[in-house]
């Protein structure tokens, strides 16, 4: 078995100076961590949690005396609904577990994810669920020492980590064969780029925005529809910049019958847009969003959306992190995709 003393060897430093990289200390050079973390990943060493960090950590509380551990949730905003609603639910799945969870903003960036994992993460966790990461799988790996992680909705090739996703292909998919079932047949999409037929990044890129694309496109294939012809408003995913993009495309919006928002937040926005350019849903023109967030629910109109099992996410994700601090064996990566349905309300 390989110990910290292997990987000081293999590096060149006391054990010591392994056990402050790999459990995040900063009071090391960066050329030293990463000539540790290089001869840990060549050795395949993995840091003992049971033994160093979160684990020494515990918390006893008042509840009958149960010691909790700690599992790490680096989620890309917190001050939009969906990833709000979903770090809560995975705290309360956590907790019945027998786990707190530490969660952090990442706003996706690279230098906070990063910054996330090793200060944070490896300090005070068992293990990490790790949102719309901008690093390689690799690179996590190696940051956090091999320590269990698991992915939230993210589908890059790789081999080792756990993910669980949303239905962004099958739910988009879904939502284009909805609207046309109504009759509407001038969808616009708000939220996407447009990418021509000839452009392969569609067809490589695995994040969420390219995989509910792809089943927009997909579904549109199968109607007849060319892709070209599908109007495009690129909008980012809130519903203030959302609300302001129907204003600047006001022409475009107004020769559709129908406009699938990537996620309920943009739809948010959309619905106000479009009161602002003199539109009412649904009379004039159906809206449908992606997520089933609580909100959509109760709004006016309220939002017809692809409705996520954000439970579900949130549970799989526990389970799935739990499963592997539990268990350090080199079992099957896991990966697994959310189920959804569509909620069928008033603004479509």
């Amino acid at each position: 078995m390989v110990t910290m003393k292997d990987v000081g060897r293999e590096a060149g430093v006391s054990a010591m100076t392994v056990s402050n990289v790999l459990r995040g200390n900063t009071n090391v050079t960066p050329e030293t961590a990463q000539r540790v973390r290089e001869a840990a990943d060549k050795l395949h060493y993995r840091l003992n949690t049971t033994s160093l960090s979160a684990r020494s950590l515990r918390v006893s509380t008042s509840r009958g005396s149960r010691n909790f551990g700690t599992i790490g949730l680096a989620i890309f905003e917190l001050d939009r609904p969906y990833p709000s609603q979903l770090a809560s639910l995975i705290s309360q799945a956590a907790e019945k577990r027998g786990y707190q969870t530490v969660v952090q903003e990442t706003r996706i960036n690279a230098d906070n994810e990063r910054s996330i994992i090793e200060r944070v993460s490896n300090q005070f966790c068992d293990g990490l669920i790790f949102s719309s990461s901008r690093l390689s799988a690799a690179e996590i790996e190696q940051l956090s020492n091999h320590r269990p992680t698991v992915l939230l909705d993210d589908d890059r090739p790789q081999q080792d980590i756990d993910t669980i996703l949303t239905p962004s292909e099958a739910g988009a998919r879904a939502a284009i064969e909805y609207l046309w079932s109504t009759g509407k047949r001038h969808i616009g999409i708000v939220g996407g780029v447009y990418e021509s037929a000839d452009n392969n990044e569609m067809s490589d890129s695995n994040d969420t925005r390219h995989r509910r694309l792809r089943g927009c496109r997909n579904a549109f294939a199968q109607f007849g529809v060319d892709w070209a012809d599908v109007p495009m408003i690129d909008a980012p995913w809130n519903d203030a910049d959302a609300c302001k993009a129907i204003a600047a495309n006001a022409d475009l919006v107004r020769s559709c019958d129908a406009l699938f928002c990537m996620t309920d937040t943009t739809a948010f926005g959309v619905i106000r847009g479009l009161k602002d350019i003199g539109l009412s849903v649904p009379d004039d023109i159906a809206v449908m969003g992606f997520d089933g967030i609580e909100m959509g629910a109760i709004m006016t109109p309220s939002l017809t959306t692809v409705a996520v099992d954000i439970p579900m996410v949130a549970q799989k994700a526990v389970d799935m992190l739990i499963e592997r601090i539990d268990d350090e064996s080199d079992r099957k990566r896991q990966r697994i995709v959310a189920n959804f349905h569509i909620a069928h309300r008033e603004s479509a």
